[in-house]
């Protein structure tokens, strides 16, 4: 996927988008989406963490505990992924696995007082990048686009209730 996405700078860099194709939603949703998932991957890098990181860390907070499996679940992160996400966290010192109580062979992860930290800082990073990249809309306008984009996502994405397979209807 890193070589897909680096083909894809190539291709786009960061010239304007062609009038031809500023009439198509979906285009001008890659295209933004693409800039700010770089944005955010830059920005995060000083704190050796990656989106990725970011999104099971804000799982992990929220849930204290939850299993790797319910991660993999939660964050559509395949398996052997998550393995390689959690023992990066773990390596840096910000999460930990745990036996769960219920069952002890299955582990709990759990993030450490520096794992909470980090996120602190990694939070006010994605809310400082946010601020750019949604700045040219007034607050009625985010709160819309966001309201906006929880619908496609809840009509369009796996799990979301939307499609399950390429090609179901309204994929």
């Amino acid at each position: 996927m890193i070589r897909l996405w680096g083909r894809i700078d190539l291709v786009w860099g960061e010239g304007q988008i062609p009038a031809e194709l500023s009439g198509f939603p979906g285009y001008l949703m890659v295209r933004l989406g693409h800039d700010s998932s770089r944005r955010f991957r830059e920005a995060l890098a000083p704190e050796d963490l990656h989106p990725r990181d970011f999104g099971v860390m804000n799982i992990v907070a929220a849930a204290p505990g939850i299993t790797q499996q319910r991660l993999h679940t939660r964050t559509a992160i395949d398996t052997s992924s998550m393995v390689a996400v959690i023992d990066h966290l773990e390596k840096l010192g910000y999460a930990e696995r745990r036996p769960s109580a219920e069952d002890r062979r299955i582990r709990a992860i759990h993030l450490t007082p520096a794992g909470h930290e980090a996120l602190g800082r990694a939070r006010r990073i994605a809310r400082e990048l946010q601020g750019q990249v949604f700045g040219a809309l007034t607050e009625d306008e985010r709160t819309t686009l966001h309201d906006l984009l929880r619908k496609l996502a809840a009509a369009n994405l796996p799990g979301q209730g939307g499609p399950t397979a390429p090609g179901a209807a309204g994929g």
